[in-house]
């Protein structure tokens, strides 16, 4: 007999198999089904396709936002909101694969968005570039954690025996080093260490921000 179904438990257990296959692609109607122990058609009542369902995930999702207090300066706002959007794409599996796979129709992404929008705009932007301003901070977490998520499945596959992978890691270091790159041993240095990537990324956000303040001052000189 198929257990008692809500929209919140199928989004639950959709993010259960996020965690499990660690990719969008992982996760299909079917799959879900059978962890909930139903039949695929009873999900429909809910969720219209895969789609439909990403949607919902991805507005659950954006409900976790932590908005930054509004007391702080433009500037720290918007660090804390790219802070609070960090926590929130690596506490959610897979969750900045899932915003690209997304579409913002949903009143609380909209909402952050404009925020982020009006605190450049406030600065003396125009919309266009306050667009522009936080579509890149946008970019620049988004590209940060797909690499990131790529880049350890790739890591993976090279515990896992992949000899290919193997051989062009190997090759890569010795040419930094015969070659002397400098800047990419230290980036492989850095890799090693195992720094906090987060820290990493916010380090990013505050170059980021001094330089849009930068420009700022450029304009109004």
């Amino acid at each position: 007999m198929e257990q008692k179904l809500s929209k919140e438990k199928i989004i639950q257990i959709a993010f259960d198999i996020l965690a499990e296959k660690r990719t969008i692609e992982g996760l299909s109607m079917r799959n879900l089904a059978t962890a909930l122990d139903v039949k695929a058609p009873a999900i429909y009542w809910y969720f219209k396709d895969k789609q439909d369902l990403l949607q919902n995930m991805a507005e659950t999702m954006e409900q976790q936002l932590q908005v930054p207090d509004s007391a702080l300066t433009a500037m720290e706002q918007l660090s804390a909101f790219m802070s609070a959007y960090y926590d929130l794409y690596t506490q959610f599996p897979c969750g900045a694969e899932l915003e690209i796979n997304t579409v913002p129709a949903y009143a609380s992404r909209l909402e952050h968005i404009e925020a982020m929008n009006q605190l450049v705009y406030q600065q003396g932007y125009s919309l266009a570039q306050s667009r522009h301003a936080v579509l890149s901070l946008h970019y620049l977490l988004i590209g940060y954690l797909i690499d990131r998520q790529k880049e350890e499945q790739l890591a993976q596959k090279i515990r896992t025996g992949n000899q290919s992978l193997q051989q062009s890691v190997q090759w890569m270091r010795q040419y930094a080093q015969e070659q002397a790159l400098e800047s990419f041993r230290f980036a492989l240095s850095q890799r090693e260490q195992e720094l906090d990537t987060k820290e990493t990324f916010m380090n990013s956000v505050k170059i980021y921000l001094l330089g849009l303040e930068q420009l700022k001052n450029d304009f109004s000189s």
